[in-house]
């Protein structure tokens, strides 16, 4: 092992990015397909406790992936080659659109389609709306992890 401190960075940064990109890739094309088999005030339920539970995991993979990333990109390019556009300054851009995002699914629409539930009338076309506009988001999201991923690829195959 060449340099023992940059594999840790890697090794923290990857474990981030997994539980990041992870939940952001299997929230559309695993977790919201299969709560079709629930009824809506189980599928609430659901999404209630996953965002309560999945929330503050997500929030210290972003921050260990930002903190890791800074250091990483110290140590291998210096702060100076985020002044030209290349590879690394694209994926920034990409990873800050999945910050801004994630928050805005996972906080604010996610508030409000929770708000706007149906307790036992059918469901408004507001809260139809929201759902379709949070599950838009959630590919988005899946979209730009597969971007961050092919970016980080071509990062580190030199």
């Amino acid at each position: 092992m060449n340099n023992p401190y940059l594999a840790i960075l890697f090794w923290f940064h990857l474990m981030g990015i997994s539980i990041w990109v992870g939940g952001s890739i299997l929230l559309p094309l695993v977790i919201a397909p299969a709560l079709e088999a629930l009824d809506p005030a189980a599928r609430g339920k659901f999404m209630e406790a996953w965002s309560r539970k999945y929330t503050p995991w997500v929030a210290i993979a972003i921050l260990v992936v930002v903190v890791t990333g800074i250091l990483q990109t110290g140590r291998m390019f210096g702060f100076a080659y985020l002044l030209g556009v290349n590879v690394l300054v694209i994926k920034i851009i990409v990873a800050v659109l999945m910050i801004a995002n994630g928050f805005y699914a996972g906080i604010v629409l996610s508030r409000k389609v929770m708000a706007l539930a149906p307790k036992g009338t059918p469901p408004s076309p507001e809260f139809l709306k929201a759902q379709r506009l949070l599950a838009m988001h959630s590919w988005i999201q899946a979209g730009l992890s597969v971007i961050v991923l092919l970016l980080a690829g071509l990062l580190t195959a030199g």
